[in-house]
């Protein structure tokens, strides 16, 4: 495996989003490109056009936060036009790594991989209060409207550092209420800043009623109360249910990386139901739902469709959990499929390296 001179990383970063010529200015903010990393930026494959970056970011917030964010792109998200770019937001009680999982490429459960392979800027954030980015002193402190402010500026941030017009969304549980505020009229940022927005494993009014005897119960909201300085410890068994229907692979590393110390506030944040009003949502909205999810029924997939003020899409998926998107490989393509095709608006241009066939629909 080759590295990255550190003459060639800010050229493509340059194509990616720089001022004119004679400015020597780029759009990439100083605290978006540590040096030591941008030196072991990972390329894959043996062309240029099959290499692919990783940069993880701590990025700096108005409010002082530091969130720690992975970004994946390969040459085909620099050289398109428009540029694009999707901004992944995961659960509670899990990091951005979720969408990074370390398993054999074959079985495509390393969301980050699949979407820079499609031509975008990838990113997977980990809000404040969780492993890798910065703890507030007090973990209930990280409400749904504070990790709110922070996701909308992480979009902003990107789409002036990489010169994206509208950045994509893909959400899980938490993830997917954010960004449903972001794509809604009560947005920290403006809407048309969102392009478009999938979700899955989200709940919405109600869970199941395993799932409410088993975690939405008096005592484990006690117990998340009673949380010193707010932060709470999991272990593997906290995990049981998300990863259920999950690939093997999948699942091992979710029992063996996600159990960690967490802030308190984006879990809490889900026993007052729903999370974010759905009817100011107006950006196009695509819902993902495995019909074997233990913990979100039908019926609340239903109520949201009925709520969201926007346009709506559901997708079923036979046989799927509440993480489809590293369940069995028919999941796993089914998934892709659909955002991929609900994500192709517009037409894009490349001067050169197309996406590979095979990651689009």
């Amino acid at each position: 495996m080759s590295k990255t001179s550190r003459s060639f990383l800010p050229l493509l970063l340059c194509l990616a989003g720089c001022e004119p010529a004679g400015t020597n200015a780029a759009l990439v903010p100083e605290e978006w490109i540590d040096e030591d990393l941008a030196q072991e930026a990972v390329l894959r494959g043996g062309s240029f056009c099959e290499q692919s970056w990783t940069l993880e970011h701590e990025v700096v917030l108005a409010d002082g936060a530091v969130l720690r964010v992975t970004e994946r792109f390969t040459p085909a998200a620099a050289l398109r036009f428009p540029r694009r770019a999707v901004v992944m937001l995961p659960g509670t009680l899990v990091t951005g790594d979720m969408y990074d999982l370390d398993a054999d490429p074959q079985t495509r459960l390393n969301a980050l991989d699949e979407v820079a392979e499609a031509g975008f800027f990838a990113y997977a954030v980990t809000y404040e209060g969780y492993p890798g980015s910065s703890l507030p002193e007090d973990g209930a402190d990280v409400t749904t409207d504070r990790s709110l402010l922070h996701v909308a500026e992480i979009v902003e941030r990107i789409r002036s550092a990489r010169g994206v017009p509208r950045v994509d969304l893909f959400g899980t549980s938490f993830g997917a209420s954010l960004s449903v505020g972001l794509a809604g009229t009560q947005s920290p940022i403006p809407t048309w800043h969102i392009g478009r927005v999938a979700v899955q494993a989200m709940v919405y009014e109600s869970v199941t009623p395993l799932f409410e005897a088993v975690f939405f119960s008096p005592e484990v909201l006690a117990l998340f109360e009673s949380a010193p300085n707010g932060y709470i410890e999991t272990d593997p068994s906290a995990y049981g249910l998300i990863l259920a229907g999950a690939d093997p692979a999948a699942a091992e590393l979710g029992f063996s990386t996600f159990p960690d110390v967490y802030a308190t506030g984006p879990t809490l944040a889900g026993f007052d139901l729903p999370v974010v009003p759905a009817e100011h949502g107006v950006r196009p909205l695509l819902q993902l739902w495995g019909d074997a999810d233990p913990i979100t029924p039908l019926e609340d997939v239903q109520a949201l469709a009925a709520d969201y003020g926007g346009p709506h899409e559901l997708r079923i998926l036979p046989g799927a959990g509440h993480a489809p998107y590293i369940g069995d490989p028919d999941t796993v393509d089914a998934v892709y499929g659909e955002m991929f095709e609900f994500f192709d608006y517009g037409p894009s241009y490349y001067l050169a390296c197309e996406p590979a066939v095979e990651s689009l629909p």
